[in-house]
């Protein structure tokens, strides 16, 4: 699927842009709309039928379902997620991550094994594994090897990349 933003293509399956981010849930399904529109063929006006009678309908609860609810990082820039595990480690360039950010804007200020969270008995922590440009929670900075007790809309910044932890 071609961005209409910086015209990048990305997966069929992508919700954002892989180059700016972009939502792409916004764009229409299949290839680009056609440059021009065929002329109708000739014919006589249908009678436009009477509207039928409108009734206000008011919504109990809300339409959307979250898009998921287990332990997860949202990513601030696009709203991407990023589900948690029992050990995820953080980083770029890395096979063997959980959650690489090679590619993303600013991803050069993500170390190659910049952070870990881990699940213990239910509460998640993030430690830093000696990072160059430092782990945060909530802009406080994390010494090499220090864990911190992630709590509902805490600001996790790895780098330069911000995201937020949802528990639900």
């Amino acid at each position: 699927m071609e961005c209409p933003n910086c015209h990048h293509w990305n997966e069929a399956s992508a919700r954002f842009c892989e180059e700016c981010g972009f939502d792409l849930t916004t764009v229409g399904a299949g290839s680009p709309a056609p440059t021009s529109v065929p002329a109708p063929e000739e014919s006589e006006p249908a009678a436009i039928p009477d509207p039928a009678p409108q009734t206000l309908v008011t919504p109990q609860s809300p339409a959307v379902a979250p898009a998921y609810s287990g332990v997860h990082l949202v990513l601030s820039s696009t709203g991407s997620i990023f589900k948690l595990g029992s050990l995820t480690v953080i980083g770029r360039e890395d096979p063997t991550l959980q959650i690489d950010f090679d590619g993303y804007p600013d991803s050069k200020y993500v170390s190659h094994r910049h952070a870990q969270i881990s699940d213990n008995n239910g509460t998640f922590y993030i430690e830093d594994l000696g990072s160059a440009n430092h782990t945060f929670v909530n802009d406080i900075r994390l010494s090499p090897g220090q864990s911190q007790p992630l709590h509902e809309g805490d600001k996790v910044r790895v780098g330069k990349i911000e995201l937020l932890f949802h528990e639900k």
